[in-house]
């Protein structure tokens, strides 16, 4: 990543001679029956379970499982709000629970009292879940006036999602997820939902810029050997998962303040997308303050990038890579992982088989792939990102 940076090279170059990866651990929450197939290896803390999870990897010689992931906006295409009556006097007493149970900052606590604070945000889901027709509107309700940083964001917004999880409830978790004080918040799921919510259609750029100016934007994995994301690679992970063209207005803006202490990382990112619109942006860059051979390296992406050369006898079909293309994007890895058997290699059949109205697919199934935020998928955005350079980029395009 450290040479990346200092050259400012495309992702395509991220892993230099990376092939596409193949992802094998999940978890489940505590409580929950362990898949056939499956035995539990270890435990973790993951907010989407309340606390602690099983870390759970396939028996010997059972076959690989599938990774699931949303796969489009396709269950939240209406954002309208839902046409909820209030009474009057209905969320009084709501609002002051809310004002009793989140009046802590989990940055400022140690464990025994977050245990305590757990508890608490226990019965709170709990209260919620059992009078849903009565508070579900009050939750949605304060979480629309919610103006502070308060855990709140965070907390209620997941709560919200869960009993509705619907596009105008996840679009206001998106906005309260930006909003949130990220101290003492779980980095890895803050980062997680926003590229699940982005991979949906949903724009995350705002999420983006945040994490990006965020001075501990760090955390290790909770699984895959705790491997280390840190802002640039957190960002790869949000702003890849999102359309592109929603993610390239704020990656230039930040790639073109002088006094951004990221502006490099939006920069890589940029020039990562392989877009009509993306290679537009890089030449309204301003080189200012870069390293010295910015300017070169933009250049020669724009006029004379190292592009993937065809192979002349493809071990892959068209049709394979499609299928196994639209089953990254449905969250069913199956297809993809049998190509990958038969051809580690097989970006240099995708540029010598796959056609231009082919390539919106290639760019859905690299931003499914992306929102798993793992070294695994990162690999995999690496490879997508130069079988799209070899598909996208025309003389014409940098005129």
């Amino acid at each position: 990543m450290n040479i990346l940076r200092a050259s400012l090279l495309p992702l395509l170059c991220l892993l230099g001679t990376a092939t596409f990866a193949q992802d094998r651990s999940q978890i489940i929450c505590k409580g929950l029956p362990v898949p056939a197939g499956f035995v539990i290896s270890g435990e973790t803390l993951t907010d989407s379970c309340n606390g602690t999870a099983w870390i759970i990897k396939r028996k010997r010689g059972a076959p690989l499982a599938l990774d699931r992931v949303s796969s489009s906006a396709s269950d939240n295409a209406s954002l309208a709000e839902p046409n909820e009556t209030i009474a009057s006097g209905q969320c009084d007493a709501f609002q002051q629970t809310i004002r009793n149970t989140y009046n802590f900052s989990p940055a400022l606590m140690n464990d025994a009292e977050l245990k305590v604070e757990s508890a608490k945000l226990d019965v709170f889901w709990n209260k919620v879940r059992q009078s849903r027709a009565t508070l579900l509107p009050c939750l949605r309700k304060a979480l629309k006036e919610a103006t502070s940083g308060s855990f709140f964001n965070i907390d209620g917004s997941m709560l919200l999602v869960d009993i509705d999880p619907s596009g105008a409830s996840k679009a206001l978790q998106v906005r309260n997820f930006i909003n949130a004080d990220l101290d003492g918040t779980s980095l890895e799921y803050w980062v997680g939902t926003m590229a699940h919510r982005g991979v949906e259609g949903f724009d995350t750029s705002a999420a983006g810029a945040k994490w990006l100016s965020y001075p501990k934007a760090k955390y290790n994995l909770s699984m895959h050997g705790g491997f280390p994301v840190d802002s640039f690679i957190g960002a790869v992970f949000i702003f890849g998962s999102m359309d592109e063209d929603l993610a390239t207005p704020v990656l230039l803006r930040i790639a073109n303040q002088p006094g951004h202490p990221h502006r490099d990382d939006a920069l890589a990112i940029l020039m990562s997308q392989a877009t009509p619109a993306s290679l537009r942006a890089l030449k309204q860059v301003n080189p200012a303050g870069f390293p010295a051979g910015t300017s070169q390296s933009i250049r020669e992406l724009l006029e004379n990038p190292n592009l993937l050369k065809p192979r002349a006898h493809p071990k892959l079909t068209r049709e394979e890579q499609l299928i196994a293309f639209q089953g990254i994007v449905d969250g069913d890895y199956s297809a993809f992982r049998e190509m990958v058997l038969k051809a580690p290699d097989g970006e240099v059949d995708a540029v010598a088989t796959l056609r231009p109205e082919d390539i919106p697919l290639v760019r859905r199934a690299r931003r499914a792939s992306i929102s798993r935020c793992n070294q695994h998928a990162l690999s995999d955005y690496a490879s997508f990102t130069k079988i799209l350079w070899a598909l996208t980029w025309k003389p014409e395009l940098v005129k």
